[in-house]
């Protein structure tokens, strides 16, 4: 959990005085939990503005993450999204964590984010920042791989806004807020939702989301106190494990007290998550049935955070912060056989920040993190930023970073298990298999150099990154299978999750480059190579050989994108996203006891775009849009699924052309 509402203010800090963060170009509030300017930044961290949020194709935060370099997307389903970064992105997508205002968007029990399911519009949304690489030095556990803030909007005045969206495959997304300023107390109230349809099954849903949230915050001076709370009803088909599993009835409520000086910042956060996944599935070997899975997993998961934080100017230049966290999490299940586990974690991180002669900064941190179902977790950090020349800065920085295992790897085990007639032992075996109580935390340790560079009167900036990373102990769903006469012996035979089979090494960077002319015309482009191979593939013999590039990942990503407002209240907008092959080894389908098979995704390239029209009037205004992702047409898929016979594989859709007319405008 982390804390980023108003940032320290270093001006008021009496050794940052000669600092001057007013005139920043461009500032960020994640990778050192304080303001500062981008080009200070101890981690390599990308920025998406309101501007380039309201300029764009795209109609949920997935696809903006798409144009960040570095950062992997795989849309398992049309309602299941993995984001990574770097290299090793799964399908489950659980090394990213993600912030809304400071409050953690992971589901605890699964350890991932729902990114088709926020529990906030596009509309609600100020700004993006995505830290590159590991965050746990500062925010923990899941902060593996990315860290993915997110920055709700505070209108300054009294005011009403509405977005009416429809488009292909019967999507429609409505939103409503409003904003009341009652002195030095804030009041919003949002609310809307948003439904569609499968892309390629007529009659089925995508998904089925309706949300509202509540916030009251007073602002005096340094002082900010705020009260909020959100409720979010969803239903979309998910994706546990190889299982299709179809989340119904699925509710979110959250509750939030914070209170911050310039100083000082405390929140307690409650989330409460409680639905059922329809798990109807059978479990073949070949064309022999074994059993199925049965009926639907019912649960009832809780999570009770509080986190303090507090920072001081020891001396001269310096910075220092710390804080402290601890974490209860329940989870209540009648299918599993346990039913009801509770999970504590303790965690405590310190982080100093020294300046030296205005041209060189120096970062150094540590958090441990201590919880009753894993090891201990050290993630220490250290960097350098060195400002070489007006307007150039060199970054080098090294650490470490962990994902801890969830209650999904560690205590999940089905009883809703039935076996095949004349079959024994299957119930059993997926009883005992699953959850591994001994797995230790998956940790990275990243080397990186980057480059920050602004130029014709910082019209033009150019960024470049180069990363080294080791994966270590990856958790992975493994089977231990032993046969006797061509069919499985079960009673000797396990599958569960193992500290084992897929660890590798990772060399890449990045380059990105911006320009922005005369606030109207914006353009980007940025570049993406990385080469990483296995260093243990023991488990997983049957997909490559130690030494072998990580196929699973494409080598080369692109992106193209700008737009341009006219003076007349026009606006149009283009990107461009290619990437080169890569080949996934998937399951039969059913079949959870053959070798994968490989099945090749090839190179792909798509053009989107994006054309609004606003025009104002004395009370507010009003604009008329369209947003055209794959304009061309030109099919794809993320992850790809092998058909089977006996029960429906998981991904393999195909993405398509997404035309999505809106209207949107406030008062």
């Amino acid at each position: 959990m982390a804390i980023l509402g108003p940032p320290v203010r270093a001006e008021e800090i009496d050794d940052f005085e000669e600092l001057d963060l007013e005139e920043l170009l461009d500032v960020v509030y994640t990778a050192a939990r304080h303001k500062q300017d981008i080009s200070e930044s101890p981690s390599a961290i990308t920025v998406v503005d309101r501007e380039m949020i309201e300029n764009t194709h795209c109609t949920d935060v997935v696809c903006l993450l798409r144009q960040v370099p570095e950062v992997d997307v795989l849309r398992v389903t049309p309602f299941w999204t993995s984001v990574g970064a770097r290299a090793l992105t799964n399908e489950f997508g659980d090394r990213v964590l993600v912030l809304i205002d400071g409050q953690e968007n992971n589901i605890e029990t699964f350890g991932v984010s729902v990114w088709q399911a926020m529990p906030i519009h596009m509309e609600d949304i100020e700004r993006i920042e995505v830290i590159r690489g590991p965050g746990s030095a500062l925010y923990g556990a899941n902060a593996h791989s990315a860290v993915v803030t997110i920055t709700t909007r505070k209108p300054a005045k009294d005011g009403v806004a509405a977005f009416v969206g429809s488009g292909e495959h019967n999507r429609v997304s409505v939103h409503a807020r409003a904003d009341k300023l009652l002195g030095d107390w804030r009041l919003h109230l949002s609310g809307g939702g948003d439904w569609a349809s499968h892309w390629q099954k007529p009659g089925e849903n995508e998904r089925r989301i309706n949300r509202v949230r509540l916030r009251l915050e007073r602002e005096a001076g340094e002082t900010i106190s705020t009260a909020q709370a959100g409720v979010m009803h969803l239903e979309g088909q998910a994706f546990i494990l190889v299982i299709p599993a179809f989340v119904k009835n699925c509710l979110l409520t959250d509750a939030l007290l914070r209170h911050q000086t310039g100083w000082f910042r405390g929140q307690v956060v409650f989330r409460m998550v409680d639905g059922a996944f329809d798990m109807d599935f059978p479990l073949y070997f070949e064309d022999t049935k074994l059993g199925e899975v049965i009926g639907d997993l019912e649960f009832l998961s809780t999570d009770l955070d509080a986190e303090f934080e507090a920072n001081f100017s020891p001396f001269k230049n310096n910075l220092l912060i710390g804080g402290v966290n601890y974490r209860w999490v329940t989870f209540f299940s009648d299918q599993a056989t346990t039913s009801s586990t509770h999970q504590h974690h303790v965690s405590a991180f310190v982080q100093d920040e020294q300046r030296l002669f205005d041209v060189l900064i120096l970062t150094g941190g540590v958090r441990l993190d201590y919880n009753n179902i894993s090891p201990w977790g050290v993630s220490p950090r250290l960097a350098a930023v060195w400002k070489m020349l007006p307007g150039q800065v060199l970054r080098a920085a090294f650490g470490t970073a962990y994902h801890r295992p969830s209650f999904l790897n560690t205590s999940l085990h089905l009883a809703n298990v039935q076996d095949a007639p004349g079959m024994i032992g299957v119930s059993e075996f997926v009883t005992r298999s699953l959850g591994n109580p001994d797995l230790k935390n998956e940790s990275i340790t990243v080397l990186e150099v980057g480059y920050h560079g602004r130029f014709l009167d910082d019209s033009l900036v150019v960024e470049a990154d180069v990363f080294y990373n080791r994966y270590r102990d990856t958790i992975n769903l493994t089977g231990d299978l032993y046969w006797d006469m061509g069919m499985i012996d079960l009673d000797r035979s396990v599958m569960r999750f193992e500290n084992a089979g897929m660890e590798a090494d990772s060399l890449g960077g990045s380059v990105s480059l911006t320009c922005r002319v005369k606030e109207r015309l914006w353009l980007s482009a940025n570049y993406t190579f990385r080469h990483s191979w296995f260093t243990d593939i023991q488990a997983y013999e049957y997909i490559a050989d130690k030494g072998d590039r990580v196929s699973a990942e494409p080598a080369h990503l692109l992106n193209l994108s700008g737009h341009y407002i006219t003076r007349l209240g026009l606006r149009l907008g283009a990107a461009v996203h290619g990437s080169t092959e890569r080949t996934f080894h998937i399951l039969h389908g059913s079949d959870l006891f053959s070798p994968p098979t490989p099945v090749d995704v090839a190179a792909r390239i798509y053009l989107s775009g994006f054309l609004a029209y606003r025009s104002n009037f004395p009370a507010g205004w009003i604009e008329f849009g369209l947003r055209a992702y794959n304009l061309l047409n030109t099919p794809y898929i993320d992850r790809p699924s092998l058909a089977s016979r006996y029960g429906e594989g998981m991904g393999g859709e195909v993405i398509s052309r997404r035309l999505f007319f809106f209207v949107r405008g406030a008062l």
